[in-house]
């Protein structure tokens, strides 16, 4: 045993020894390593070096890169060839460059290369000149309109607004040229007393000036001042002049660097000149920042400021000072690298020498501390074997508490179960036998709704039940040799008349004339009940549910395909499609997730399988496998002979599944209010549950032209055809819901004063104050009283009554009268909606209404002397009066404010026309009023 411990302490001191050694290499190999950063490569192009602004940047690029010891830069310049800067970027991009900043000479020939960059992952900065493109991440520049204006303004100040200018611009193809010529011009517009004499169009450069400028020493003579787009041409035009002896003409550059710019307007060879910062530092800074992926402008605005003899001096000194301290910073890393380089190689002696001491003791204390280490193991380990045993029996505990209560919630919802069915049983018998007994035809449609509802409840209890007697394994088989053809014609035979409605093709497709099989009759037919029942609900109108039946002999097996042509499912939803209680998120109508993972269980009860295919708009395939013969069944499953089963498939769809089928019959003649159909308003019902909306329609037609909706899509066609006087809508429905269908009702401005009542089974605080945000009238919650919602439409109506009354007394008929057509009222509102809209525009004239309306003047003023027995011009001038009534009535604002909002050129001429129309002058009425 003391061999066996000395080996191993051998082993440990020696494994010790050499990790001691490994890191101290480790930390002095970190430790020469002065790269401590990523390296990036950026490339950069520049279109040229002959002028002082371009060696300025470069200059000041090199300067900012100090700071930057990660970033290596390849710069290029392209001599003001568009050509060779377009060659220069490709070889750039074959560098493996991460970033790439570009100064184009022209904008059409760059863009194409540029974006070129962008699309290979290249993050592209711009630099002074822009191009005609947004594939870039970042631009910075002055605003070159911005420095014309500067220019234009300084100018036209300084020769007081009189004067003749010669400007002298850039290459024209450059955006600079362009905009600075725009903002140049756009400044002297402002001053009639200047006059720009000539343009003559420069590259930037000395020789275009050299070349053209003496060419104009006539025109020279009646000029005060040159305007030249940069300060190397300004120069050139000022030594031109002074040769010519024109020292009356001041000159006016741009640019204001400290080796040319500021200097020239220093020694006074230029009257001034606009400041336009190179962007270099701020190129180097901003691409630091994408290089690590921050957030950065897209667009960098530089400013600009205007440089003469009052702040010249005062700016060539601060340059002059930050070139000097620039310089010492750079001298100052050069001797901050040398002596890091010096203490990092004293670091690393230091670390050997500490590693060797600290390995030394290592080695003298690892004997006793591993001696004591192997005996605090063993106890470690004892104890842990006895805290995992300890956890392995609480695990137990807790997975037998779990499944006891999983048993006893179960037994809960069983019981519950048990327990609804004699509620249901004493609902259903008194209902039917009245159903028996004659009744009027009001009061056998309730009580047929009453029955439906109430088989429907006890079809889902069977389903909940069916679930338990599944999990507890008690449901019995009672298998019988039956005609799988026949069986599943007599479904689908059930559902012809619901296809037969829809216009949905369901048929039976096989080339077996009988094919039998070992079934359970009741359970196969709740299966086969249930895909079908899906496939009818997620079906539209023309399309198809097939059931093809084939043997595969091979497997022994019969194959049923349900294949429709409904919306589908996405993956996901297939992969929990047979999970209980599971309700896809596409299926706005959710039933309670029961029917496919019984009728799945159902299926493996009987030893066969199903499985789905679908794609999303495409429809589904439900497969059913059934195996052949009975012997995978055990014998007292197997009952010979004919089974004497009777279908419930019939019944369950007429109470069930499709409530179209027995629809509420509408009121007799006989039983109807004598109220006509034009003295009734109009009452729109959007809800998606058909025995709802059928129930709300008879209860309400008494008193209201009734139009009903499916869903909230069809609400808001119906809405804006029909025009009605209230809207009744569920909240919870398919394609648009209650609440966008209140919006779009509230946000048009012909229809927002029509009230909304929603009905939702959704009770909280927050559900109530998201339907009052969207301006609903009231929120009545299910289950509700109906007596309750007539009052709340009564009240409604009435209160919408008396506002308009209020409104619009003492105004002629011929504005507010009844229209009692549809296709009347609805002109009469888009008419007055165009007009109210358009009530301040005292422009505004018939042919805008007939533009509008998509009318011709002929028509629009035959309809509104018919409907209101007036002119379209007096129509217009009355519903000006009432706008005019309100703000009187209203807001405490001047009688000559108020002829301006309401579209009159003059306060005489709107109180003529108020007193025609009212019979008092407006001061009168709102004394009156108040």
């Amino acid at each position: 045993m003391p061999d066996k411990f000395s080996s191993s302490c051998m082993r440990k001191i020696t494994s010790a020894a050499i990790y001691i050694l490994m890191g101290i290499a480790i930390i002095c190999q970190f430790s020469c390593n002065t790269q401590t950063s990523r390296k990036y490569r950026i490339g950069i192009s520049q279109l040229g070096e002959g002028d002082e602004w371009r060696k300025d940047m470069k200059e000041e690029l090199y300067r900012e890169l100090v700071f930057y010891p990660n970033i290596e830069a390849i710069y290029r310049q392209a001599d003001y060839s568009s050509d060779k800067q377009v060659e220069q970027i490709k070889e750039l991009m074959q560098q493996d460059i991460d970033l790439l900043i570009v100064c184009p000479y022209e904008a059409a020939p760059l863009t194409p290369v540029v974006e070129e960059a962008y699309n290979k992952g290249i993050k592209v900065v711009i630099v002074d000149r822009n191009i005609n493109s947004e594939l870039y991440n970042s631009y910075i520049g002055a605003d070159n309109f911005q420095v014309g204006q500067f220019a234009g303004v300084y100018a036209a100040r300084y020769l007081n607004n009189k004067g003749n200018i010669i400007e002298i611009t850039g290459l024209q193809t450059s955006t600079p040229a362009r905009e600075r010529e725009k903002g140049f011009a756009e400044a002297i517009k402002k001053f009639p007393g200047i006059s720009i004499q000539k343009v003559i169009s420069g590259d930037w450069l000395e020789g275009s000036v050299e070349n053209q400028l003496p060419a104009y020493i006539s025109e020279l003579k009646n000029t005060q001042l040159i305007f030249a787009h940069n300060d190397v041409m300004a120069r050139t035009a000022a030594a031109i002049c002074k040769k010519a002896g024109l020292s009356h003409i001041k000159i006016l550059g741009v640019d204001a660097l400290p080796g040319t710019g500021l200097s020239l307007v220093e020694n006074h060879t230029l009257l001034a000149s606009v400041l336009y910062p190179t962007g270099g530092s701020e190129a180097i800074r901003i691409a630091d920042k994408l290089l690590r992926n921050e957030n950065v402008p897209r667009r960098n605005i530089l400013e600009t400021i205007v440089v003469d003899s009052t702040n010249a001096i005062m700016l060539l000194q601060q340059a002059n000072k930050i070139t000097e301290q620039q310089k010492n910073i750079v001298r100052q890393q050069q001797l901050l690298a040398q002596q890091t380089k010096t203490f990092k190689t004293q670091r690393n002696l230091i670390f050997i020498l500490v590693g060797s001491l600290v390995l030394s003791l290592m080695l003298a204390g690892l004997l006793v501390y591993s001696r004591g280490k192997n005996i605090k193991v063993n106890k470690k380990l004892h104890e842990q074997n006895e805290e995992i045993s300890e956890q392995s029996r609480q695990i137990v505990l807790m997975a037998d508490k779990a499944r006891e209560a999983n048993e006893e919630k179960l037994n809960f919802f069983t019981n519950i179960s048990h327990e609804l069915k004699t509620p249901l049983t004493l609902i259903l018998a008194p209902t039917e036998e009245a159903l028996r007994g004659k009744l009027s035809v009001t009061t056998r449609n309730q009580f047929s709704l009453v029955k439906k509802n109430a088989t429907r409840l006890l079809l889902l209890v069977n389903q909940l039940m069916d679930f338990r007697k599944l999990e507890l394994n008690k449901m019995k088989l009672e298998l019988h040799e039956t005609d799988l053809v026949q069986f599943l014609q007599e479904i689908v035979n059930a559902f012809a008349v619901f296809a037969k409605q829809h216009h949905v093709d369901c048929r039976i497709i096989t080339k077996e004339t009988t094919l039998p099989v070992w079934i359970d009759c009741e359970k196969i037919e709740k299966v086969f009940f249930n895909i079908l029942s899906n496939a009818f609900k997620f079906t539209g109108d023309n399309g198809f549910i097939h059931l093809t039946i084939h043997k595969d002999a091979l497997k022994g097996e019969a194959v049923i395909n349900v294949q429709d042509s409904g919306i589908g499912m996405g993956k996901e939803e297939q992969g929990h499609l047979f999970e209980m209680f599971y309700q896809a998120g596409y299926d706005s109508n959710k039933g309670t997730g029961l029917g496919l993972a019984l009728s799945k269980a159902l299926i493996e009860l009987h030893k066969g399988n199903i499985a789905v295919q679908s794609e999303r708009d495409k429809g589904s395939v439900f497969t059913i496998y059934l195996k052949l013969g009975n012997t995978h069944f055990s014998e007292e499953q197997i009952h010979p002979g004919k089974e004497t089963y009777n279908s419930q498939v019939s019944a369950w769809i007429e109470n069930y599944y499709v409530p179209g089928t027995k629809q509420l019959l509408p009121i007799p003649e006989e039983e109807m209010p004598v109220k006509s159909s034009e003295e009734k308003e109009t009452v729109l019902i959007v809800e998606d549950h058909n025995d709802l909306r059928e129930f709300l329609s008879q209860r309400l037609s008494a008193e209201y032209n009734v139009i009903t909706a499916n869903d909230g899509a069809e609400g808001i066609k119906k809405l804006f055809d029909e025009m009605p006087d209230v809207v009744i809508s569920d909240v919870m429905m398919p394609k648009t819901d209650g609440i966008a269908l209140t919006k779009s009702l509230k946000d048009d401005i012909r229809t927002r004063h029509i009230p909304v009542i929603l009905l939702t089974a959704k009770t909280t605080e927050e559900n109530k104050l998201q339907g009052i945000s969207a301006n609903a009238d009231a929120y009545i919650t299910k289950p509700f009283n109906v007596d309750i919602l007539e009052g709340t439409i009564s009240s409604l109506l009435e209160n919408r009554i008396k506002l308009k009354e209020h409104y619009s007394a003492e105004i002629p008929s011929g504005i507010n009268g009844g229209i009692a057509k549809k296709s009347d009222r609805s002109f009469t509102v888009h008419l007055n909606a165009i007009i109210e809209q358009n009530i301040p525009n005292e422009n505004f004239s018939v042919d805008d209404i007939c533009r509008e309306m998509h009318i011709s003047r002929v028509q629009l003023y035959r309809k509104v002397k018919l409907l209101f027995d007036t002119s379209v011009n007096d129509h217009i001038l009355l519903m000006r009066i009432q706008r005019a009534r309100h703000y009187l009535q209203n807001e405490d604002i001047p009688i000559a404010e108020i002829a301006t909002r309401t579209g009159f050129a003059t306060a005489s001429y709107f109180s003529t026309a108020f007193k025609k129309f009212v019979n008092e002058s407006p001061k009168e009425y709102r004394s009156r009023f108040r």
